[in-house]
């Protein structure tokens, strides 16, 4: 008797359990840094990160966060950027570095049987950068000339003014880094912001993957009981007030543009508020995934975009909602009054139950896709340790995706996405694109 195979009823899904994260082990240097370690996984290869209060929030001059943190590996401790380089490939590790608004980040990734030597190098660039003139010099002008061809991209430019709407244009999230900023930096600047941020009393150690007792000695001898920073404390980072700009409305001209670079948004709840996560359950729903209300609409059945999202950022100082999306210049004003037509059935529509399961089992198998690595684990703490969350966040989140209702999301709907209250920023040919106005 043979068996035919039913290739057309798709099994049953099954229920998604509540999903937990691995608690980590916590380790302290002798001069006071935290360790952080996630020892998971069989491969004899491992992620170091250093962590640094500071990032471009931090700037007295803007651009110097990036430039400073770029220029670590241009030169170290007498080493050439390009013996520092080869050092790297040669033993098969890989590092980067990355500026955020509050944070900077120093990564390495390397095989376990070379951490001697690569921590080592690792400790050299980053407690002895020698900021050379030449190097700094090609790297400056490398970033200048990379401003000037993000200043031809009408998306990059939408979004530039879509945050200085939000937070104001002299306000570090919202102020925009131009050539002209750039020119102004010197060496002596990256200096000074070396000694004040990258420093062991600003410093957190992340570890991830076959995390070894060789590799917490490495730790201890070159980051622990040599890296003596200065004497004098931390300065305070300043605090910036947020001024809201007074025109909801703002069009960026870029001349003989095909596409409309386009934001809509708002300033939203933090992190901390109890509806944080029905308004990330919402905007998901909105368009936070490829099958969202947005990009069925926008993309599958108007076809005025290649991909439109929306999304939920929370900073530290403030947090705000954006849908991001560009549009050929005579799609302009339809796509942006689709959008509000989205809004305002979230406002006034339930979701549906169908769509809502759909929605939860996204948002909650992409925190699941968070646990498939010890890397994208210590990810998630990093992201912790940033946004100064507990670690029964990762739990309390997928317990309110789980529990939270059509009837939740109405409401916040109707209390967070108040259309009067959008701001919307366009980036293109101000001669083709017609006139926008929010909906009354």
């Amino acid at each position: 008797m043979t068996t035919t195979l039913d290739r057309i009823t798709p099994p049953p899904v099954g229920a998604f359990p509540p999903l937990a994260l691995p608690e980590p082990q916590r380790y302290r240097l002798t001069n006071g840094i935290e360790v952080t370690a996630c020892n998971l996984g069989d491969e004899e290869v491992c992620r170091v990160d250093l962590m640094f209060d500071g990032g471009y929030y931090a700037d007295i001059r803007p651009g110097t966060a990036s430039l400073t943190l770029l220029m670590l590996k241009e030169g170290a401790a007498g080493k050439s950027s390009e013996a520092i380089a080869e050092a790297f490939d040669y033993h098969g590790a890989w590092l980067q570095t990355t500026t955020s608004s509050h944070y900077q980040y120093v990564t390495l990734y390397t095989l376990n049987r070379h951490l001697d030597t690569c921590i080592g190098l690792l400790a050299d660039i980053v407690t002895s950068p020698d900021f050379p003139q030449p190097e700094f010099d090609r790297l400056k002008e490398r970033r200048i000339q990379q401003l000037l061809v993000q200043n031809e991209k009408v998306d990059l430019l939408a979004s530039d003014t879509f945050l200085a709407q939000i937070f104001g244009s002299e306000h570090p999230y919202g102020r925009i880094v131009t050539p002209a900023h750039l020119e102004r930096i010197v060496t002596d600047d990256l200096r000074a912001y070396h000694r004040q941020h990258i420093r062991p009393d600003r410093c957190h150690i992340f570890v991830a993957g076959k995390v070894t007792d060789r590799l917490l000695d490495n730790l201890e001898r070159h980051f622990g009981q040599t890296w003596h920073g200065p004497a004098d404390k931390p300065v305070a980072d300043p605090v910036y007030p947020i001024e809201p700009a007074s025109q909801h409305i703002a069009i960026t001209h870029k001349e003989h543009a095909l596409q409309s670079g386009i934001r809509l948004g708002l300033p939203v709840i933090n992190r901390d508020h109890p509806d944080f996560f029905a308004l990330k359950l919402l905007c998901t729903a909105l368009g936070g995934y490829f099958g969202s209300r947005l990009m069925s609409n926008i993309r599958e059945e108007k076809g005025y975009t290649y991909g439109i999202s929306s999304s939920v950022a929370a900073m530290r100082y403030g947090s705000y909602l954006v849908i991001s999306t560009q549009t050929g210049t005579e799609f302009t004003r339809p796509l942006i009054d689709e959008v509000f037509a989205e809004i305002e059935r979230l406002r006034h529509e339930p979701i549906p139950a169908d769509e809502l399961t759909v929605v939860k089992n996204y948002l909650r198998g992409d925190m699941a896709r968070t646990l498939d690595s010890p890397f994208s684990i210590a990810d998630y703490y990093l992201s912790l340790k940033a946004n100064a969350l507990t670690t029964d966040y990762f739990a309390r989140q997928d317990e309110a995706i789980r529990r939270l209702t059509a009837n939740d999301l109405l409401e916040a709907a109707r209390r967070y996405l108040e259309p009067d209250r959008f701001y919307i920023a366009v980036a293109g040919d101000r001669e083709k694109i017609p006139e926008l106005s929010l909906p009354r």
